[in-house]
């Protein structure tokens, strides 16, 4: 068994465990769906979409053992390019996807683990106002002009998005430094220098949350 092999069924296996946690899903309503684990922004799927990608899912691990039997290793190749190059390429509607869903507890939604602040890339001191003059015999003179405020921060959807995206990434074997243009590729994302500030801005977060997404 080819290393490609391994990694595609591992990524099969990992894909079909989080379609089944979904389908017991189903039967919730929004409010418990929305804790029941640290959801990346998306829209819920559907139960058709459910049951559609748990089909198609069978259907690649049949056609990967049938093709492993038959000792042909470009296959399993073939699918992690396909895999790279859609992402890469093909993602328009990234908030239509099942995000990847694990048996581990939400503990964040429970309060038993505090979940770190979203940091924006351009986080800067409050800027400093001009002392009033002192008070003279003299005519007091004008005050300075205040400084123009500094631009103000990303919105936090904007960066939540951008490191949802990111984790997503790290989950699917890409390595930190192609990141930034990957996620900038996708449709609705700021520009590739201000996703590259998001990311260094929030590293700690998007490895610690890259971590544990496939516990």
């Amino acid at each position: 068994m080819s290393t490609a092999h391994k990694r595609v069924s591992a990524l099969l296996d990992r894909w079909l465990a989080s379609v089944e946690l979904h389908a017991r899903y189903l039967a919730l309503d929004d409010a418990t769906y929305a804790t029941v684990q640290q959801w990346p922004q998306h829209q819920r799927p559907t139960k058709w979409v459910v049951e559609l990608a748990r089909t198609r899912l069978e259907e690649m691990k049949q056609q990967l053992a049938a093709r492993r039997d038959q000792g042909d290793e470009l296959f399993a190749e073939s699918l992690e390019l396909m895999s790279f190059l859609t992402n890469l390429l093909g993602s328009e509607q990234i908030d239509r996807f099942i995000p990847l869903a694990t048996k581990k507890p939400n503990t964040a939604a429970s309060g038993t683990v505090r979940r770190p602040r979203l940091k924006s890339a351009d986080d800067k001191p409050a800027p400093r106002t001009a002392a009033p003059p002192a008070r003279t015999h003299r005519a007091p003179k004008p005050a300075a002009p205040a400084r123009a405020p500094a631009a103000p921060p990303p919105a936090d959807k904007v960066i939540a998005t951008v490191v949802a995206d990111a984790v997503r990434f790290i989950g699917w074997g890409r390595e930190w430094p192609a990141l930034a243009p990957l996620i900038a590729r996708l449709a609705d994302r700021p520009p590739e220098a201000e996703i590259a500030k998001i990311l260094r801005a929030n590293r700690e977060l998007i490895e610690h949350q890259a971590r544990h997404s496939g516990a």
